[in-house]
């Protein structure tokens, strides 16, 4: 059949193809696990055949040929899966990573001292409730409670100091998201 198809006989790759096709896919799916995946390397095997077709020279027999084609195809396939699963645990498992850039450190402790200067200018109660709300992530109940003050007293301090704060930060947006978070 082989020399059939290579002399132009497209019913004898018919043939092969309608033998071996199955054969091929029960393989590369028994090795991947995955249909669409089993079929494309199927595909890409027949394929593969029809445009070498006047350079094919098998040494072996035909079977024995296109089942090595796939089997390079699945064994390439694994390993890409391998190692992107080997990246994916990588990126799971690695430490964040640590900025070593000056300005940018630069620029974080100059935010810290902007907002730090800020708070301190706040009334003392003001502060105090601030300090406890985020500092210390207290709710309005417990910062009342620890304070000897109403929750309504607490809230008003909160959005007193957030007013004060918004104000006083107005020229850089950044300060602000660092206040509220």
């Amino acid at each position: 059949m082989l020399s059939s198809w290579k002399k132009g006989d497209q019913a004898a790759f018919d043939a092969l193809y309608q033998r071996y096709a199955v054969m091929l896919l029960k393989k590369a799916y028994e090795k991947t696990g995955n249909k669409e995946t089993a079929r494309e390397f199927v595909q890409e095997v027949f394929l593969e055949l029809l445009e070498r077709k006047d350079r094919l020279d098998i040494h072996t027999s035909f079977k024995a040929y296109i089942f090595t084609a796939l089997r390079n195809r699945v064994l390439n396939y694994l390993h890409r899966q391998f190692i992107h699963h080997k990246y994916e645990v990588y990126q799971e498992t690695r430490p964040p990573a640590i900025s070593n850039d000056v300005e940018s450190y630069l620029s974080h402790k100059e935010l810290t001292l902007q907002v730090s200067d800020a708070i301190q200018q706040l009334p003392e109660k003001c502060r105090q409730v601030f300090l406890l709300s985020r500092s210390e992530e207290l709710s309005n109940k417990e910062i009342a409670e620890r304070s000897g003050i109403s929750v309504n007293t607490v809230e008003q301090h909160m959005r007193k100091a957030l007013r004060l704060l918004r104000s006083g930060l107005q020229r850089t947006p950044l300060l602000i998201a660092f206040i509220f978070f």
